[in-house]
């Protein structure tokens, strides 16, 4: 068979939805295999090779599909790795590594495009997010040593450094204002105050600042790289289809 049927039945939709399908198929199998009474059961096993089978083939049919060009595409450099972790052995000593099994799950993010999508911006967005981490490290440590110095003495949550790190850390997230802060707030009467500026600046803008970054790098992403219409999506198909009936008149002309 040559390159071009392949390639062109690998990108086919029915056949990419079909890898979906079993990609969802097999994360439901893995759940259930944390269940002790399931462990082990000869036919999850056995589908379970069945799963592993069918991803190998899809993959050795991708790189006939598309020879040397399939090594240039990260995502399939990832679905590579994912299928060959999945044959490393999970016995003995090497029990740990069953774990791995679930990194089939993220064989999704190469499958679906919108997630793919949403991938390839955190990764775009990663400069600015970073950025903003350490604009997060610096206030937070200057909250972190500033609370040690004024709370330290009345609060067992900012004894030290390492102390405030966490409780500042738990406010951050929204865990133990009322915990933290109310027993605080009736022996320092500026600790609400002091907390509400931290809150404010911590939350509502630093963090505020990670989601705009990763919505614009989204936004780029979809410009960059924008899902093809259904109207587009047949008129693509139409034209694959006129390749192929191109391709066998003129396979046929050549006999």
């Amino acid at each position: 068979m040559s390159r071009s049927r392949v390639r062109a039945f690998v990108e086919h939709r029915i056949f990419q939805n079909t890898i979906i399908a079993i990609i969802v198929l097999n994360a439901i199998m893995i759940g259930v295999q944390t269940y002790r009474r399931f462990e082990g059961l000869p036919v999850l096993v056995a589908l379970d090779a069945i799963v592993l089978a069918i991803f190998t083939i899809e993959i050795l049919l991708r790189m006939y599909a598309h020879g040397w060009k399939f090594f240039r595409d990260g995502w399939s450099w990832f679905d590579l790795l994912v299928v060959l972790v999945s044959y490393i052995p999970s016995g003995g000593a090497f029990q740990v590594l069953r774990v791995l099994r679930v990194l089939r799950v993220l064989r999704l993010l190469t499958s679906v495009p919108t997630l793919r999508r949403v991938v390839g911006a955190l990764i775009t967005a990663i400069p600015g997010i970073a950025s903003i981490g350490a604009l997060l490290v610096i206030i937070m440590y200057v909250f972190v040593v500033a609370c040690t110095m004024l709370f330290g003495a009345h609060s067992p949550y900012f004894s030290d450094l390492g102390e405030s790190t966490v409780s500042l850390f738990r406010l951050l997230v929204g865990d133990g204002w009322g915990q933290i802060i109310d027993p605080l707030a009736d022996r320092v009467s500026f600790a609400w105050p002091f907390m509400m500026v931290y809150g404010v600046v911590s939350t509502f803008v630093i963090l505020n600042l990670f989601i705009a970054v990763t919505t614009e790098a989204l936004q780029q992403q979809t410009h960059a790289d924008p899902e093809p219409s259904l109207v587009e999506s047949r008129i693509l198909e139409e034209l694959r289809l006129l390749r192929e009936q191109i391709a066998t008149l003129q396979r046929e002309g050549e006999r």
